[in-house]
């Protein structure tokens, strides 16, 4: 969607809604979530009652882990085969590595489970009643963390703050300010003198204090992912192979695999792509190729340093035989390049597995195009120059001070694809805002396409094969693109087939995406179209304040067309850096 629609509404789970009061009451009435988040070393009688009440994961039955929220049969059997192949786990955060478990759910359940160490065979006197509680007391060792720099994840690490308080806490945090006092956490929905007498010894407000060596972005830039909390890749860690390899100067190294997770956090779950057939660049044995547009939502270089976002979108070009791509929303101008770079030179894992067609991929980027939340936007295409694929030329439309019709400028290139060329318009046009209060204005934008398009054939007027793809934010049934259509135009898209994707509403509700082709563009179209909505998810993106989120609020959309001649006369290879597109007679 556009600016307001899709990317500055920060997802935070409801924290200040109606669905936020339920998930509370849900966790409320559970009796092992009760105790984890309040009984915590308060009193001596409630911390017994919570280790009681916790499971020994060294011992317990398939029967006993299913009892724990998120943990079905199959899982509580990969927990048990695991603890037999590694003869005993060692602490709690040897569960993440069970296969299905992951640093997610651990998080979820750690407060509900135990493990109670064994006698050592030095003789140890530890082997009173209490040594277990002891033990545990020591595996989860109290950190002192920064207040007001702290994210969600980090506020976690203390005793008695769980998911829920921790967004709480942020969210106070950005509306108000860092906060004065550790007293002023009462101001707090979900903190009362109970709670706040226990987390208070663990907090601090000492600028001296660091989190920890995982660091998190807070760039403008990314939306929702800066919210999100997007581990950051910083030079202890690379991604340059398979096996992930780590700096042998971080702490991990002295045994504790703790700091090992905490270094890895989600990157210990391996992305799964869907099974594909390998794609063919052929439609009724003529060649043929798809012609796709997709807005990546605030795609800024550093949500292309996610490694989870880059393998989602390298991985769905590949997978689907995408030969050139529009891409909306870009919120700096290199950032497409970074996907390029990893389409010709993989570093992860998936992507360098990959053994269909590669291709050789290069990039084409706007200049700003207009604004969008807190950063200008840009327009890009790439394309697959293995496949006989070239820009001829690429602008912007022209600026004009009498008129602003756009709100972000359209993106023109004109391509030769083998004996087939074609002038291609990526747009984003207005979003309608959350109550319709700019439809007026996205409806004139609708209307001066068609302007566009006579801009275009009288810059280059003996070319007939003109698309025009991107993000209309408005389902294409509407009267608002009759001019369209009484241009012959033909959108590849049907209403109802939904464009718009969500961790809450992954079957879409909204039809927003679309390519619209000419009438001559239409004798060569294959009548193949489709929108991608498998393998849009990583557990390496951010879902909220969780892990496993959605690359982008919008689906790709494609369409293919035969490549095998050109019915139009027109020679695109006159003039292409002098071509300048305007409307009217500007």
């Amino acid at each position: 969607m556009g600016a307001v629609n899709s990317c500055c509404i920060p997802r935070k789970s409801g924290i200040e809604s109606g669905g936020g009061s339920r998930k509370s009451k849900s966790l409320r009435s559970h009796r092992r979530q009760l105790s984890a988040t309040f009984n915590m070393t308060v009193l001596d009688e409630e911390n017994d009652a919570m280790i009681k009440n916790q499971i020994d994961i060294n011992v317990a039955t398939e029967e006993e882990l299913m009892t724990l929220p998120g943990i079905n049969r199959a899982t509580a059997k990969q927990i048990i085969d695991y603890r037999k192949q590694i003869r005993g786990f060692r602490r709690v955060e040897d569960l993440a590595l069970v296969s299905g478990v992951g640093a997610a759910r651990l998080e979820a359940i750690r407060n509900e489970i135990c493990v109670k160490r064994s006698n050592g065979s030095n003789g140890s006197s530890k082997n009173s009643p209490e040594s277990g509680r002891n033990n545990i007391k020591d595996a989860n060792s109290v950190k002192i963390i920064n207040l007001n720099t702290s994210n969600v994840f980090q506020l976690m690490k203390v005793k008695g703050i769980g998911q829920t308080l921790a967004e709480n806490i942020v969210t106070y945090r950005d509306k108000k300010g860092p906060f004065t006092s550790i007293d002023d956490l009462i101001k707090v929905k979900g903190i009362g003198q109970h709670v706040l007498s226990a987390i208070k010894p663990q907090l601090t407000l000492d600028e001296n204090v660091v989190a920890d060596s995982l660091s998190y972005s807070s760039s403008k830039k990314s939306s929702n992912y800066n919210n999100s909390a997007i581990p950051s890749r910083n030079s202890d860690t690379s991604f340059n192979s398979e096996n992930l390899s780590i700096n042998p100067s971080n702490d991990y190294t002295k045994g504790s695999l703790e700091n090992l997770l905490n270094t890895l956090g989600p990157f210990s779950e391996k992305p799964v792509r869907p099974i594909v057939d390998f794609p063919s660049f052929k439609c009724n044995n003529r060649n043929a190729l798809k012609i796709a547009s997709w807005n990546l939502q605030c795609f800024s270089e550093e949500k292309a340093d996610n490694p989870g976002v880059r393998d989602v979108v390298c991985m769905t070009i590949l997978e689907n035989g995408l030969s050139i791509v529009a891409i909306q929303e870009l919120a700096d101008q290199n950032a497409l390049q970074k996907i390029c770079d990893e389409m010709n030179s993989p570093t992860l894992p998936n992507i360098q597995k990959w053994a269909g067609h590669r291709g050789k991929w290069k990039c084409v980027v706007s200049e700003a195009t207009g604004r969008m939340h807190m950063s200008n936007e840009f327009n890009g295409f790439l394309y697959d120059e293995s496949q006989g694929i070239s820009v001829i030329s690429s602008c912007l439309l022209a600026k004009t001070k009498k008129q602003k019709p756009f709100t972000r400028r359209p993106f023109i290139a004109t391509f030769k694809i083998k004996r087939f060329d074609c002038a291609i318009v990526s747009v984003h046009l207005k979003a309608t805002g959350l109550a319709n209060e700019d439809l007026g204005r996205l409806q004139a934008e609708i209307d001066k396409i068609s302007n566009l398009v006579e801009a275009i054939q009288e810059q280059l007027p003996d070319e007939k094969d003109i698309i025009i793809l991107g993000d209309f934010n408005l389902a294409p049934n509407t009267d608002d693109f009759n001019d369209l259509r009484n241009l012959g135009y033909h959108n590849c898209i049907s209403d109802g087939v939904y464009t718009n994707i969500s961790d809450a509403n992954l079957k879409g509700s909204k039809t927003y995406d679309n390519i619209w082709i000419s009438k001559q563009t239409k004798q060569v179209f294959t009548g193949n179209s489709d929108v991608i909505r498998e393998g849009l998810s990583s557990p390496w993106i951010p879902k909220g304040w969780t892990w496993g989120g959605v690359v982008s609020d919008h689906c790709p959309v494609w369409a293919q067309i035969y490549t095998s001649k050109d019915l139009d006369s027109g020679d695109l290879k006159i003039g292409p850096e002098a071509i300048r597109f305007a409307l009217g007679n500007e």
